[in-house]
Order: C-alpha cells, then structure tokens, then sequence
C-alpha cells in the first residue's frame, strides 16, 4: 500500500463492543490505525477493516494471534 500502510481485515465482529475490543487490542500495541468502515454497515456479524501504519509490521503475527486465538476473530492482514 502507498506510504508503507496496510490493511486489517477482522471477520466475526458480532456487536459493538466486539468492535471497540478490536481498537483496545490495537490501543495496547501502541498501533496507529484509522478505522475504515465495517461491511455491513448497519447489522451484525461484521467484517471491519483498518488502516496500519507500517510501524505495527513487526508485531503484526502477535495481533493477529491475540485477535484468533484470545478473542474468536478471523483476522488478517490484507496486501
């Protein structure tokens, strides 16, 4: 992606507060993220998609462990 961005994909968001554990386990990886939008928009489950910066490429294996395997999501990072 331009400027050294990348994508995260997360499946099997079921509610909003799904939605807010998503950015608290980035908040906690010190990421700098923009939340890009969630398909659905408007019903639950959703796939939610977020902008990286590429200064969380180092622990990104760790988040999307922490993601699966603590909390149930379908996460990945997207070229």
């Amino acid at each position: 992606m331009p400027g050294g961005e990348m994508t995260l994909r997360v499946a099997n968001v079921r509610d909003e507060g799904e939605l807010e554990l998503v950015r608290d386990v980035l908040d906690e990886l010190g990421a700098e993220y923009e939340y890009l939008g969630s398909e659905p928009e408007d019903s639950f489950p959703q796939t939610a998609y977020f902008e990286l910066s590429s200064g969380l490429a180092d622990d990104a294996e760790e988040l999307l462990a922490r993601l699966a395997a603590d909390h149930g999501f379908d996460a990945e990072i997207l070229d």
